[in-house]
């Protein structure tokens, strides 16, 4: 069993307040945060490329986490690529496989399955919003040990 953070004893606390499981609904309402939010679910809607760019700790993966649960799970589809430093190819067999197929081997039929895949999901009704995190490449580039979100 981990043993509790100084600071958490000091404050009597039994169990970190704050982490990635706190429900988008009991986020701190700033307007910010609500901004970035509204922007990432206009994105999602219009059906747009958006970028999110800030400082370390300046809330853009907490944005995100809202704007997605705010989504209805029938008619979107969620993918979430953490690690995109694999390459395009990377990215349509990550995409190919959350939409529940197996990948093809040649890079030209991935990306026509992929693109077979997304059409059948836009055909279905469901909208398929992409997510790609840079974080660690952030981190690799700039080499720092203290990455945030």
């Amino acid at each position: 069993m981990a043993s509790r953070a100084p600071w958490a004893a000091h404050f009597g606390l039994a169990r970190t307040p704050f982490g990635k499981a706190i429900a988008a609904k009991d986020l701190f309402a700033r307007q910010a945060h609500a901004q970035a939010t509204a922007r990432i679910s206009f994105c999602i809607d219009q059906i747009l490329l958006g970028v999110i760019t800030g400082d370390v700790g300046a809330g853009k993966t907490v944005a995100v986490r809202a704007a997605v649960a705010g989504l209805d799970p029938t008619r979107h589809q969620v993918i979430y690529v953490a690690n995109p430093a694999f390459g395009t190819r990377g990215l349509y067999v990550q995409v190919v496989r959350a939409l529940g197929a197996q990948p093809r081997y040649l890079k030209a039929e991935l990306m026509a399955q992929a693109a077979d895949l997304l059409a059948a999901e836009t055909a279905e009704r469901h909208r398929t919003v992409v997510l790609i995190s840079t974080r660690r490449i952030c981190c690799s580039l700039t080499s720092s040990r203290n990455c945030g979100s």
